[in-house]
């Protein structure tokens, strides 16, 4: 009798078991794939509900997946998740590319066009009543870079500076990093430094979103033009993927729901890459990383 409810028991534990890897193969089979989305200082964090929509945008347009947005402090920790596989698509500075492209860790997906244009620029930024009429005003002066890998809140005028034979670790009182282009903005408001070089393109968004505050700025000299900070691919996303990621960027604005959040974004649409040149930038940085 024992025996004969033994293998009563031991039937029913094979069922379940069977079941339960049927239940398991079955979900497996329906899992949906996460991408992670990287961003960085690169954007005006005052937009981070719109990105949130920009992630809704891209699970319907691709079917099976699920976006993960994750934001790095710096821009050299987000080259390190894309160089890590952590990152999979990521909005990044055009410099942060120029290294991945080096690196061979990173491929451009899509260009942002800002106002018809695939280029901005680097402002260099103070308060409407201080006398500063260019960037070499600020010598002994305190003043706010964005992160040391950023093109326009660092790069270009630290190789505008050098260009004039100036070092910029000798040249101001002090200087900060804020990690953010709309941080730089607010401490020159706050009068926590006096003068701040910036993103153009945030600038704006800035501008259109705190118009009484930008009306106590004003734009002393503009660095550039560069080709505007793309979105990228790591390296080794299958190339199915990636065309389908790239289809959804390019094709955001012919989309309703595309079009207003890229309206709300301030962009136009996602053009594919072309002929878009990152060899000035790429100029800059070498002429920089030879003065370490």
């Amino acid at each position: 009798m024992f025996f004969q409810n033994g293998q009563k028991i031991t039937s029913l534990y094979q069922k379940i078991t069977i079941c339960i890897c049927i239940f398991c193969c079955t979900i497996s089979l329906y899992a949906k794939e996460k991408i992670v989305l990287g961003l960085t200082g690169t954007v005006f964090k005052d937009d981070l509900k719109n990105f949130m929509d920009w992630e809704k945008y891209l699970e319907q347009q691709i079917h099976d997946i699920d976006v993960e947005i994750r934001f790095s402090k710096t821009y050299a920790e987000m080259n390190q998740l894309i160089k890590e596989h952590k990152v999979d698509v990521a909005y990044v500075c055009n410099s942060s590319y120029t290294k991945l492209d080096k690196d061979k860790t990173g491929t451009l997906l899509a260009i942002p066009i800002f106002e018809g244009s695939d280029k901005y620029y680097s402002y260099i930024i103070t308060k409407k009543e201080k006398p500063f009429e260019s960037l070499l005003d600020f010598k002994d002066k305190i003043f706010a870079f964005t992160d040391p890998e950023s093109n326009s809140g660092a790069i270009a005028p630290r190789y505008y500076m050098l260009s004039h034979e100036i070092d910029p670790k000798s040249f101001f009182r002090s200087f900060i990093y804020t990690y953010e282009h709309g941080e730089s903005i607010k401490a020159v408001l706050d009068g926590f430094v006096d003068g701040a070089s910036v993103d153009s393109i945030v600038y704006t968004r800035f501008e259109q979103k705190h118009p009484e505050q930008i009306s106590k700025l004003k734009i002393v000299q503009v660095l550039g033009p560069f080709t505007n900070s793309p979105i990228v691919v790591r390296n080794g996303l299958s190339e199915s993927l990636v065309k389908i990621l790239q289809e959804a960027f390019v094709k955001m604005h012919l989309d309703p729901y595309g079009k207003t959040i890229l309206e709300k974004l301030s962009l136009n649409r996602f053009d594919m890459p072309s002929h878009q040149d990152f060899s000035n930038v790429a100029k800059m940085l070498e002429v920089i990383e030879n003065q370490r």
